[in-house]
């Protein structure tokens, strides 16, 4: 009985610890803006790079899919 036991604490935490580990998909952007200046070439393109986790979410499955029907009322 006790062995069992120590066994399955033992697994669950291998099992945690391998969830940790798991890596996110880091996602990046970059936006590029046509810019003038006051200085030779005048055009230059300025850019910013914005970067994000993709981190787990919760989604309410008893939200409709579907679009909203339309309704007209008079």
């Amino acid at each position: 009985m006790q062995l069992t036991t120590i066994v399955l604490v033992a697994a669950q935490a291998i099992a945690i610890m391998a969830l940790e580990n798991r890596a996110l998909p880091v996602h990046t952007a970059d936006r590029i803006y046509h810019t003038i200046i006051d200085q030779s070439p005048f055009l230059v393109e300025r850019t910013s790079t914005i970067t994000w986790t993709e981190s787990t979410s919760i989604i309410d499955t008893s939200l409709p899919t579907e679009a909203p029907t339309p309704t007209i009322s008079y």
